[in-house]
Parts: C-alpha cells; sequence; structure tokens
C-alpha cells in the first residue's frame, strides 16, 4: 500500500495552522478580558476585583424599574454569565459622596448612606423565599467590609429578561466609603446552586 508523504505534510500544516489560529485567539480574547477587569476596576475606584471562573461577560443589562415595577435598582457596572448553569451575576459600585458640593454635604448630613432603611429593604424583599441575613464576619472580612446582607429581590411575574424568575441581592457596606450590589438571577430549580455560587464567588470583589 501506498503512503502519500504529500498528504501527511498537508495535515501536518493544518494541523499547526488550526493551532496558531486558536492559541491567538485565545491570547486576544484574554487580553480583552484583563482590559475589561481593569476597565472596571479603574471606574469602580473603590473595589478590587477578579473575574469568576466559568463566567463570561456581557453588556450591562437595563436595572431601573426592570426587575420589578416598584423598585429602583442601582445601574449595573458589569454583567456576566455561568457557561454552565447560565446564573447572571451583576454588579453595582455606589460611591459614597466626599461632601465638595452643597447637594453632598446635605446628603452626608441628613442621609445615613451606611446602612439601607428596614422598611427599603422590606419593600423589595421577597419573603415567600428569603427573610433579610446578615452575612458572617468570615464573609465580611473577605470583602473588607463592614457589613453585608442577602435577601431574596422581588420579580416581576414575566420574569425579568423573560428567563429569571429569582434574584439573590447581596448588598456590602464599607461605611464611608461606599457600597456593592451583587444580583445573583437564577431559574426555579436552582435553589442550591445559586448558593454555591455565592460561595464559589465570595471575594471577586474586595473593598480598598
Amino acid at each position: 500500500m501506498k503512503f502519500n508523504l504529500n498528504t501527511q505534510k498537508e495535515r501536518k500544516w493544518k494541523l499547526l495552522l488550526v493551532f496558531i489560529f486558536m492559541f491567538v485567539f485565545n491570547m486576544q480574547s484574554q487580553s480583552y478580558l484583563d482590559e475589561y477587569d481593569q476597565l472596571f476596576v479603574k471606574e469602580a475606584k473603590i473595589m478590587n476585583y477578579h473575574r469568576p471562573d466559568n463566567y463570561f461577560y456581557i453588556s450591562p443589562v437595563s436595572s431601573y424599574f426592570e426587575i420589578y415595577p416598584t423598585i429602583q435598582q442601582s445601574q449595573y457596572n458589569i454583567s456576566m454569565i455561568n457557561k454552565d448553569n447560565q446564573i447572571m451575576i451583576c454588579v453595582a459600585v455606589i460611591h459614597y459622596p466626599e461632601g465638595k458640593t452643597r447637594a453632598q454635604k446635605y446628603l452626608i448630613a441628613n442621609v445615613d448612606l451606611n446602612r439601607r432603611s428596614k422598611e427599603a429593604i422590606a419593600a423589595e424583599m421577597d419573603n415567600r423565599f428569603s427573610n433579610k441575613n446578615l452575612l458572617s464576619v468570615s464573609h465580611i472580612k473577605k470583602m473588607n467590609a463592614n457589613r453585608a446582607y442577602v435577601y431574596n429581590m422581588k420579580v416581576r411575574k414575566n420574569l425579568y429578561l423573560g428567563i429569571y424568575p429569582r434574584c439573590k441581592k447581596l448588598i456590602v457596606y464599607k461605611d464611608n466609603v461606599g457600597r456593592v450590589e451583587i444580583l445573583f438571577f437564577y431559574k426555579e430549580n436552582q435553589e442550591k446552586i445559586v448558593r454555591e455560587e455565592i460561595n464559589k464567588t465570595w471575594g471577586m470583589l474586595k473593598f480598598k
């Protein structure tokens, strides 16, 4: 049986070209992700950040009044989706004013920015699935924060983005610096999975 050397060489060249293409593509993708991470950290200012494993970025979706008609959620800085279970994480970073303008001085003097009122949390909490829970000291230390709460947030009847019926919300505070709101959107049969994802990704954000 004759063995075609030219065919063998062609296959090797094709494999080599595929390898080179994949290598360059992965390098470019990683470079883009690194730039995206750096941009987020630069914009966030008060946070350090690393992207969790197995998540890919999407453009931050609209958040005002979209999750539930009477809830005004802070605008997202960053959004990402888990490649395996489609859980979506959205992050909003809120800087507290430094008191340079009259409006900022008024807020500092008259509003407790370091804590949300019980009424505000009760208005957006879905107590069919959870109550407000204060996070443990060990969790809070991982974010260099002062306090943190987690609870289920109300979601509109026709689903958020037409996909997600449920959402767990984490609010984490650094006194006199700012707060971060991390939302985990998930499906009805993913209660255990979303708790695991919260544990896996805890500490992806850390106050400076």
